[in-house]
């Protein structure tokens, strides 16, 4: 399911700060250069410094969503997944919209809270924004991503059985002689080791499906699943790099998102 693929994460604080302090300025100037809502319209005492204040109402619930969601990253062994970043995206715009009423209640107007008008702040003044926010928010987060590895313990002997979209379409084989799968069209190819011999063979399936079967797998790029422990040596830089593996003679590419993560758990590989 597309949902449980695996993505880059924006783990580093500083990033996170720059990319909220990049949103608030957005707003910002949205708020006061194009005044939508009838800005212009009203007379409010140093309305402009108060419209500054709703870029903080931008950074604060950021900064303080990373706080919670860092212990969700950690929870899944350093993953990140496509359902979590459309959760905190979600979460967040509603989170940022609800300071963002209480800001304009309490600060903005000087006046009482009234919860039956939440409803209505986020259908008049949140809603419009969110064809904007949550896309550039989401471009943001995925420019200052990136992807961590980790060591994956996995059985000897424990055996993977692939099953294919054609009828009576198997592969098996022990995890840890699984050598790469590399997509093309509808079809992958799976290299394995089977008597200390390299094997291929051409199955109707998908990474993904590929991939929850063998957890200790890694996605170095968007066609190519590799097994971290076949990897003989990484070359080339975060703009054009590559890995070449044990029993193989050419060389597999590395997207820029994982080349870092990758060179940094080779380092560091036991």
């Amino acid at each position: 399911m597309v949902f449980s693929r695996s993505i880059a994460y924006t783990s580093s604080w500083y990033h996170t700060f720059i990319l909220s302090v990049i949103l608030a300025t957005v707003i910002v100037i949205v708020l006061i250069f194009l005044q939508p809502f009838d800005i212009y319209a009203n007379e409010i005492a140093h309305k402009n410094i108060k419209l500054i204040g709703y870029g903080f109402c931008n950074i604060i619930p950021i900064l303080l969503i990373h706080f919670f969601e860092g212990f969700w990253f950690i929870r899944n062994q350093g993953k990140w997944y496509i359902h979590q970043e459309l959760f905190i995206l979600l979460f967040g715009f509603l989170l940022i919209s609800l300071v963002s009423y209480f800001y304009n209640i309490l600060i903005v107007n000087d006046l009482k809270t009234e919860p039956e008008y939440i409803f209505r702040w986020f259908k008049d003044f949140s809603l419009p924004f969110v064809p904007i926010f949550i896309p550039f928010w989401a471009y943001l987060r995925f420019r200052f991503s990136k992807t961590t590895m980790h060591p994956t313990l996995f059985e000897s002997k424990k055996e993977v059985s692939i099953q294919g979209n054609n009828q009576n379409e198997t592969i098996k084989f022990h995890e840890k002689d699984f050598i790469m799968a590399r997509a093309q069209s509808n079809y992958v190819d799976v290299f394995f080791v089977k008597d200390n011999l390299l094997e291929k063979q051409m199955i109707r399936s998908t990474l993904l499906n590929i991939k929850s079967k063998i957890p200790s797998a890694a996605q170095v790029h968007r066609s190519f699943l590799v097994n971290p422990q076949q990897i003989d040596k990484i070359s080339g830089n975060s703009r054009k790099g590559d890995i070449t593996l044990n029993y193989l003679e050419y060389e597999v590419p590395v997207s820029p998102k994982h080349f870092l993560g990758l060179k940094k758990y080779l380092q560091n590989r036991p």
